[in-house]
């Protein structure tokens, strides 16, 4: 290996190292290449893959933002864990058709006030679909959810139809109908007339990705 692969381990393992100390979850591959001085995504994973055969990094599936240090002299604590706010994750939501949100209280994620802004009550949905795609919201994303049961036309809202459809779009009010309007060329607006039940759950405050599209 040369004195610059090595370099450039260092300093992919330092930032991340860093990253975490201050956010409590690890960067993007995107983050590690604008901080570190990657030219592309490749070069990137290719340290990243170097890291994790060295036993210095492991890959957690299945997690959001999957990076974890596990050599001990990188492993920093977590910048003001004492300020963390702590979320529950509460199941799925539809970008796309309406989808029952199953509750799952014993997973939660901590969130750092510095990145989101966490004021207020704060639950997690993750999208399923592809309704909100010209916003950037894309399948399998977690958003931030800021429970209220009132939001501003134009706003984008968790709404909850018929006492078990949950949905994320974006909210207009006309008199007793509601129209909830997808970010999607390809699909119609949901018109939700006084014949149905009908609650906003939350406004959507944040967005998080465990990969890149």
């Amino acid at each position: 290996m040369t004195a610059k692969s090595d370099d450039k381990e260092l300093q992919t393992l330092q930032f991340i190292s860093e990253f975490v100390a201050k956010y409590n979850y690890p960067p993007s591959v995107r983050e590690i290449c604008a901080n570190v001085g990657f030219r592309s995504t490749a070069s990137a994973q290719y340290y990243l893959n170097k890291l994790v055969e060295s036993g210095k990094l492991r890959r957690n599936t299945g997690k959001n933002r999957t990076l974890e240090i596990i050599a001990p002299e990188f492993i920093r604590a977590t910048h003001d864990e004492s300020k963390m706010c702590r979320v529950p994750m509460l199941g799925n939501i539809a970008a796309g058709q309406p989808l029952f949100a199953g509750v799952t209280n014993d997973e939660y994620i901590d969130i750092s006030p510095e990145y989101f802004n966490t004021s207020g009550e704060m639950f997690i949905l993750t999208v399923k679909g592809t309704s909100m795609v010209n916003v950037g919201i894309l399948d399998g994303d977690t958003v931030l959810i800021r429970r209220q049961p009132t939001a501003h036309n134009g706003q984008i809202i968790a709404a909850m139809i018929d006492n078990n459809e949950v949905t994320l779009k974006r909210f207009y009010k006309d008199g007793d109908v509601v129209r909830l309007k997808p970010e999607n060329d390809h699909m119609e607006d949901i018109i939700v007339d006084s014949s149905h039940d009908f609650a906003i759950l939350g406004i959507a405050v944040g967005l998080m990705r465990n990969s890149i599209h």
